[in-house]
């Protein structure tokens, strides 16, 4: 509904017409003054005024209307109008807030808010803390001391503080970053070797004002460790004695008893007393008490001597797997008895003795031959005791050798041992290969067995000798001797020689230290034991050519070759005979001889010099028939082949004189064979029938034409 004043409201603004605007003024100056009478009578009271509770404590707000005439209103608000916990209750006057177990959610100011006629409020600032137990301290990463508090609230306003007895110490918070609302908070200690045995307390301090004294400091006192440790000294019993061992500590701890035996510690007993009716060798060695609380520990040992024959010793290399040749190897013997001799022998080592728990012995450059069985004896009055270990040193092959018998070169047919040998671990395989061709056999004693061999078995073979860690090789020359193969001769040169070349005759053979010889045309011959032989020729003739023969001999046979020798060269030493010699009467009949020494063989010319008349022979002889006074002259005969001439002079003089009464045709005919002969002679008969004509007959030129 509108009301009057919200009419006079409307009207005073010209929305409504109802009523009149002097009325309307009159009546809002009335509700005015009401209201007024009426807010300065409405008193609100708050209680309490302000809240510093525990978490989970009982709170109870009570809010209080006075002077309100009518029923009051009440409403409950935090700040910015947000809701708020608890219950609320009320009656005509009074409301009450109320809160079972605050929470930290709960911290906030609260208002509350009364309507009686007008709208009056009151406020209250309600914080929470929480301090709820007090602080435990655990080992912390080993070496340290943690002190925690749980479920504290808020945490900016705790403080640690460590403490031995009244002395203050150094620790520090563990963590800077921590979240809103309940949580837990720590602090580290790391103590010294001082505080064993020590009281030590964490004191924390909440200092928020308005906390409850007894709610401010909260702390707890531990001690670190035991103060002192008491256990038996060392003992010494004989086998089978009884043997007591006694540990104890000031305070509350636990015992606990572990035997240390090299890099590890045996759990024995938590019994404060060690008692072993018959001690035997095993029970010797060290023995650790440990008292320990949930903080610390402190520890103490004790030696037991167990006196008796000494323990089995232990002999061991001092490297792991077998040695190869050339390691640096220790031997070592080790004992855990009291002080007994040890003794290590064995192989190629001297006895090494001494009075200790260990003895060693250095092989800087161990070998083959070191390896063996070594013992240790470990011994003392009352007995002794021995352990071995067995050494075998790793080689490859080395100092291989090779022996051939018979070891001198073999006829064919004869049968071959190759006896091998190698120093090696593990033991080598044995493998011979022929080198030319690659065919290879195999042993597994290092003996080869060749049987009936051959020329071709001949040549250099491989002994290979193998084992895991590397090989060895040795090179053999196999000799088999056989009728040599046919020797290979030849000359120095290629081609054939030019008389006054410097030729060598060269005969090779590839067979076992062969008789070679060469003979053969002007030769004298040459023997000699070789593998080649030669016989050099300075200045080459044309007598030396011929059939030169290689022969290679053995006591199994011989073999031949041969090679011709053919010598090249022009003409020479040549010589013209004229028969007759002396000056010839006309008709009369010359022969002329000629002769020269080459190769190839030279072609014979005749020439004469003053028309340059010129007649060929094949043979050298030239025949003259039937001369004239015109015949006579200077003659030159030329001597020619490939590689050259050479050229000599006759005079012919033909005297002038009465014909004979046998009218011949004057003819110089070459020597040639009997059909060119029988030839010519036809061609001259049927040619001086026809010159009977004439009483002088034809001349030189006319034969020679013919």
């Amino acid at each position: 509904m509108i009301s009057l004043l919200d009419l006079c409201f409307y009207r005073a603004t010209g929305m409504l017409h109802e009523m009149g605007g002097e009325k309307c003024l009159a009546f809002v100056f009335l509700w005015m003054t009401t209201q007024n009478l009426m807010t300065g009578a409405l008193q609100v009271h708050l209680e309490p005024t302000s809240v510093l509770k525990h978490v989970n404590e009982h709170l109870e707000l009570v809010c209080t209307a006075l002077d309100c005439p009518g029923e009051a209103q009440f409403m409950w608000r935090g700040l910015l109008d947000t809701t708020i916990g608890g219950k609320m209750e009320w009656n005509q006057t009074t409301s009450r807030r109320v809160y079972s177990q605050l929470t930290v959610a709960d911290e906030k100011t609260v208002i509350c808010k009364v309507k009686c006629g007008v709208h009056k409020e009151a406020r209250t600032k309600i914080q929470v803390y929480s301090f709820p137990s007090d602080p435990v301290i655990s080992r912390w990463k080993a070496s340290s001391l943690l002190c925690t508090v749980h479920s504290v609230y808020p945490f900016n306003w705790f403080t640690f503080n460590w403490l031995r007895g009244e002395t203050r110490l150094t620790g520090r918070e563990v963590s800077d970053v921590y979240k809103e609302g309940i949580q837990d908070i720590y602090s580290e200690y790391t103590p010294s070797e001082e505080d064993l045995g020590k009281n030590i307390t964490c004191r924390v301090t909440l200092a928020l004002a308005g906390v409850p004294k007894g709610h401010q400091v909260r702390s707890v006192t531990v001690q670190y460790g035991p103060a002192s440790i008491n256990i038996s000294r060392n003992t010494t019993v004989k086998i089978g004695e009884r043997l007591e061992l006694k540990c104890d500590a000031e305070g509350q701890f636990n015992i606990t008893w572990k035997k240390l035996e090299k890099n590890e510690a045996t759990p024995l007993t938590t019994d404060k007393v060690i008692m072993i009716e018959k001690a035997t060798l095993s029970h010797a060695g060290e023995y650790e008490c440990e008292a320990s609380n949930e903080l610390a520990s402190r520890r103490s040992t004790v030696g037991v001597i167990v006196k008796g024959p000494p323990n089995v010793p232990n002999i061991r290399l001092s490297q792991v797997g077998n040695p190869r040749a050339g390691d640096n190897v220790t031997i070592i013997c080790d004992s855990d008895s009291v002080l007994p001799v040890l003794t290590i022998s064995g192989a190629s080592l001297n006895q090494v003795e001494k009075e200790s728990s260990s003895v060693s012995v250095n092989l800087p450059s161990i070998q083959l031959r070191d390896s063996g069985i070594y013992h240790c004896e470990a011994k003392n009055e009352l007995g002794s005791t021995r352990s071995s270990v067995t050494v075998t040193v790793h080689a490859p092959p080395m100092n291989s050798t090779v022996v051939v018998h018979p070891s001198a070169p073999v006829m064919e047919a004869q049968n071959v041992t190759i006896h091998c040998s190698t120093v090696s671990f593990p033991p080598a395989s044995f493998t011979l290969k022929r080198e030319d061709d690659g065919l290879e056999f195999a042993s597994t004693n290092g003996i080869f067995h060749l049987f009936n061999l051959r020329s071709e078995d001949k040549g250099i073979y491989l002994v290979n000798f193998t084992n895991e860690l590397g090989y060895e090789t040795q090179t053999i020359h196999l000799v088999v001797i056989g009728p040599p193969n046919v020797p290979n001769i030849r000359l120095s040169q290629v081609g054939n020689p030019r008389a006054g070349d410097n030729v060598t005759i060269i005969c090779d053979s590839d067979s076992v230290l062969p008789v070679l010889t060469i003979s053969g045309a002007s030769l004298n011959q040459v023997e000699k034991e070789s593998s080649s032989v030669s016989v050099n020729l300075p200045s080459i003739q044309l007598r030396d050519s011929g059939i030169y023969h290689c022969e290679a001999k053995n006591e199994l046979g011989s073999t031949r070759s041969s090679v011709t020798v053919t010598v090249h060269a022009p003409p020479m030493n040549s010589t013209v005979v004229v028969h007759p010699s002396a000056p010839v009467m006309e008709a009369q009949n010359v022969t002329i001889h000629c002769s020269t020494v080459s190769f190839p063989p030279a072609s014979f010319t005749l020439k004469r010099e003053d028309d340059g008349l010129e007649f060929a022979s094949t043979n050298g002889i030239f025949h003259l028939f039937n001369l004239r006074s015109e015949d006579k002259g200077i003659y030159l005969v030329n001597f020619t082949n490939e590689l050259g001439y050479e050229t000599q002079t006759i005079h012919l003089v033909v005297i002038e004189g009465e014909a004979s009464t046998l009218i011949l045709t004057k003819a110089i005919v070459p020597s040639v064979s009997s059909i060119s002969l029988l030839t010519a002679a036809a061609l001259l008969i049927r040619h001086l029938r026809r010159a009977k004509k004439d009483s002088f007959g034809p001349s030189l030129g006319d034969a020679l034409d013919l």
